[in-house]
């Protein structure tokens, strides 16, 4: 009989023990369950935007890419197109005796700017000039020296008048004139005759041209 109580009253204190330990671990629980939250919902949308459209910009930046290294590998190929060309006709003008170096470019340059030039010259027509000029001289004004550069388009008029006024109208009448733009009264002075020499300079427009 002893042995028989002092077992229930183990077995009494075990399910006591369990117990206790029960209601003792029950503070700690935690509850892991899901819960709708509105601000967590609105971030997850801003976040799953922001992601798919850095996806979007990082796509859009390889297919730019891959096109601009297409357009790149086009622009080599028909650079090396050129220069096997030019290789060619360099050839080819040894072959016949002409000479296509820097050099002779820039003396050829040159060559075509004096024809140019000549060709300016062989048109001027110095009657239609004169009779131009004649036009913008007032009375008291005399002239004593014309001369064209080499282009025939800046002319340098050197002359005598009785005062500065009358120099004050040619000028003005070559401005007023069609063929006649910008004069310009470089010096004057009082020679010692007391008529006032003076330098004017003026652009030529050649009829025609």
């Amino acid at each position: 009989m002893a042995v028989k109580s002092l077992w229930n009253r183990r077995a009494a204190e075990l399910v006591t023990l369990v117990r206790s330990m029960r209601r003792t671990g029950s503070q700690f629980e935690i509850n892991l369950s899901s819960r709708y939250r509105v601000a967590i919902a609105s971030y997850r949308t801003w976040l799953i935007s922001g992601s798919v459209g850095l996806l979007l910009s990082i796509g859009w930046n390889l297919w730019q890419g891959i096109l601009v290294y297409e357009e790149t590998q086009i622009i080599e190929a028909e650079l090396e197109r050129v220069r096997q060309l030019d290789q060619v006709v360099m050839a080819e003008a040894r072959n016949e005796g002409i000479d296509l170096s820097e050099r002779a470019l820039k003396q050829l340059s040159s060559e075509v700017d004096l024809a140019n030039q000549l060709l300016e010259k062989r048109t001027f027509s110095w009657t239609t000039f004169l009779a131009e000029l004649e036009q913008t001289i007032p009375p008291r004004l005399a002239l004593t020296s014309v001369r064209l550069d080499q282009t025939g388009k800046t002319v340098q008029l050197a002359g005598t008048a009785m005062s500065l006024e009358d120099i004050t109208v040619f000028t003005v009448g070559l401005q007023n004139h069609a063929m006649f733009t910008d004069p310009v009264l470089a010096q004057h002075r009082v020679g010692s005759s007391g008529m006032v020499e003076f330098d004017v300079t003026v652009q030529y427009r050649q009829p025609g041209v």
